[in-house]
């Protein structure tokens, strides 16, 4: 079997045109490096070289041979240095996980734009779902990185950052009340005492919906949910058909701004929607490296934003 040491064998041969040169620049003896010469001529059944008294001269089928050495040594150095980038996380994927309403956070598309001009032979590839899908994910390494609305449980390797908070609004029909009566200095919760809710459940019931119904127990009463989403959009999207109200993050009130109508807080409701960095503390190439630094400076260029 020709093996990469074969090939060498030949190319030092051809191009020193003395087996004893050839063997010192291989490192070897002379001896071994002609029986290797001899054993791979018999394994082909052909003379790759011819000896003479000035040296060794490739045959025909030897520099056919010294052509594919040529070719395959070179791809072979590519292929080597293409995984030393990837490793350093110069080339490759970077796979990154998001919530649909994480994604509506303006900081995001920003940083993505930044990454792909700072790291161009990197491929980023986007990959939606819900908080429990991601972690998923992010156990089976088909997501890098992943930004959620919702913590989620303690997992080995898993690190869980809190990158930014934002204020969370109300979000009505175009046609309720509060849509052309809301009070000037925002609303209050207990305002929404009587009011249908629609909101987004977590498969782990830690995240806004937890912290929705705590403010509003807090208030004094027990919001009367009548549905539940999948995911915030879908919240917005029964919103949207008059099926109720909901409280959603800031940054979503560019969604259905034709059918919903998007109301602050008042200054004493200090309710806010958290954005979270996930990932798992493994392969920390390069690019991963970088894109997780960058993420954090969200939070300092953003802070963690009080409602209101």
């Amino acid at each position: 079997m020709i093996e990469l040491r074969h090939l060498h064998a030949v190319i030092a041969i051809a191009e020193e045109r003395n087996l004893t040169r050839a063997a010192e620049r291989l490192g070897i003896q002379q001896p071994p490096l002609t029986r290797l010469l001899k054993g791979m001529e018999q394994e082909l059944g052909v003379q790759l070289f011819e000896r003479h008294a000035r040296g060794m001269r490739l045959t025909s089928a030897g520099r056919s041979m010294l052509k594919g050495a040529y070719d395959v040594i070179e791809r072979m150095d590519e292929t080597v240095e293409d995984v030393r980038r990837i490793v350093r996380g110069e080339a490759g994927e970077l796979s990154i996980g998001f919530t649909n309403s994480a994604l509506c956070h303006p900081s995001l598309p920003d940083l993505l734009g930044q990454f792909r001009e700072t790291w161009p032979d990197v491929g980023l590839t986007l990959t939606e779902g819900n908080s429990s899908q991601l972690l998923g994910a992010l156990r089976e390494d088909t997501v890098d990185v992943a930004f959620v609305r919702t913590s989620i449980p303690y997992v080995s390797d898993v690190v869980v950052e809190l990158i930014v908070e934002e204020p969370m609004v109300v979000a009505v029909p175009r046609t309720h009340r509060l849509a052309k009566e809301a009070p000037a200095g925002g609303l209050k919760l207990a305002e929404l005492e009587d009011e249908d809710f629609i909101l987004y459940q977590s498969q782990y019931n830690n995240g806004l919906y937890k912290t929705i119904v705590d403010a509003c127990l807090g208030a004094g009463f027990t919001p009367r949910i009548r549905q539940k989403g999948p995911q915030l959009l879908a919240a917005l999207n029964l919103v949207a058909g008059g099926l109720g109200i909901s409280l959603v993050p800031q940054s979503m009130q560019q969604h259905h701004a034709g059918q919903v109508v998007y109301i602050p807080l008042s200054s004493r409701t200090a309710l806010t929607a958290p954005l979270y960095l996930v990932f798992r503390s493994v392969r920390m190439t390069g690019a991963k490296l970088y894109f997780i630094h960058q993420a954090r400076r969200i939070r300092q260029a953003y802070g963690t934003v009080k409602a209101g």
